[in-house]
């Protein structure tokens, strides 16, 4: 038997990866679950053992299972941050603006409230309204950052949705951490008032002003 060449061995290992993802679909395999063994694929699959060791070396890399030695492969909670974080490093090794992470913090945290609206999340507004009024209180940068930080986030996690509060977390949590950010405590005084108006319009239902606030309130970072 000829030896397998790389464009073919590359081509297993997408075909195996393929393989196993149909699997834990079929398998109705959930966070926590179990995969087969190495050998278990190797017959299954009617591939050689380092290739499916292969794909399942991706497949943990790109967040699907943890494999532990001795134990096996699990298959891991849904979390796309991960890979969102690598995208934003590539995005800004490759020159990316400050700007377009503004633009989509607004289109995301609009999206938020009307979905807060539409859910009429009222205890999520009623705890938002909370943060805002204990955010008044801050003393330091520090502990102004940290609230303006919590405010947003929490807007995103209210719309309960697990899976668009792990995109938005990812983006949020990136801007936050960039050193794009310099704001006096007169200046984070203002954002709490604006955090506040923004909540109050919410309460009242009126989304289109909320989100003209919020529009208003992020085009007003200072970076």
């Amino acid at each position: 038997m000829d030896p397998v060449d790389v464009t073919e061995r590359k081509s297993l290992k997408k075909t195996v990866i393929q393989e196993i993802k149909k699997y834990i679909i079929d398998q109705q395999l959930k966070a926590g679950d179990k995969l087969p063994t190495e050998r278990t694929f190797t017959m299954m699959f009617g591939v050689s053992r380092s290739v499916v060791r292969e794909a399942l070396s991706y497949l943990e890399n790109t967040g699907v299972v943890t494999t532990t030695q001795g134990k096996g492969a699990f298959i891991n909670e849904s979390n796309i941050e991960n890979l969102l974080n690598s995208f934003f490093f590539l995005w800004q090794v490759n020159d990316g603006q400050i700007e377009d992470i503004l633009s989509l913090r607004i289109i995301f945290e609009s999206s938020a409230i009307d979905e807060i609206i539409r859910q009429n999340r009222m205890d999520e507004l009623t705890e938002l309204k909370h943060r805002v009024d204990d955010s008044k209180n801050c003393q330091s940068l520090e502990e102004f950052r940290e609230a303006d930080i919590a405010f947003h986030k929490h807007l995103l996690e209210a719309t309960n949705n697990k899976l668009f509060i792990q995109m938005t977390n990812m983006i949020t949590t990136y801007f936050f951490e960039t050193e794009y950010i310099e704001m006096t405590i007169d200046e984070y005084q203002k954002a709490t008032s604006e955090h506040l108006q923004i909540v109050e319009a919410m309460v009242k239902g009126n989304a289109e002003q909320a989100k003209a606030l919020l529009t208003r309130h992020i085009q007003n970072t200072k970076v």
